[in-house]
C-alpha cells in the first residue's frame, strides 16, 4: 500500500467532528499507519471558515463529502517533508470545499 492510500484509509475511518479549543467548527481525525514496513501518526483536519468567529455557523458537510475533499488534497497535493522536529513524513494542506463551505484544511504523516 502506499502512503496516499494509507491516509485516505485513515481518513474514512477516524474523521469525526469537532469543536476545536479556538472555538472554530470542523473535523479531526488521527491514527498510525504502516506504509512498506514503516510506522507514521498521521492526522487531518479541516477547520470551517469563520467559524471561529461566528459561533451560530454549523456544519452542513457530512463526513462522507469531508473525507472525500480530504481525499482529494492527498491526491493533489502530498509532498514529502522535513518537519521542525527533524522527522520525516509527507503533508497536503490548503483550502477544500464541501456542502458549500471553505475549510482550511491539512493532512500529515510523520515518521515513528
Amino acid at each position: 500500500m502506499e502512503i496516499g492510500q494509507a491516509l485516505t484509509n485513515m481518513i474514512k475511518s477516524e474523521l469525526g467532528s469537532k469543536v476545536f479549543s479556538t472555538g472554530s467548527q470542523g473535523f479531526h481525525g488521527c491514527g498510525k499507519i504502516t506504509v512498506e514496513g514503516v510506522r507514521y501518526q498521521a492526522s487531518c483536519q479541516a477547520v470551517l471558515v469563520g467559524s471561529k468567529d461566528d459561533p451560530s455557523m454549523s456544519l452542513l458537510a457530512s463526513l462522507e463529502e469531508i473525507s472525500a475533499a480530504l481525499a482529494g488534497l492527498v491526491v493533489d497535493g502530498l509532498q514529502a517533508r522535513r518537519f521542525s522536529t527533524g522527522r520525516t513524513g509527507f503533508r497536503a494542506d490548503g483550502k477544500a470545499q464541501a456542502a458549500g463551505q471553505r475549510f482550511q484544511a491539512s493532512v500529515q504523516a510523520v515518521r515513528l
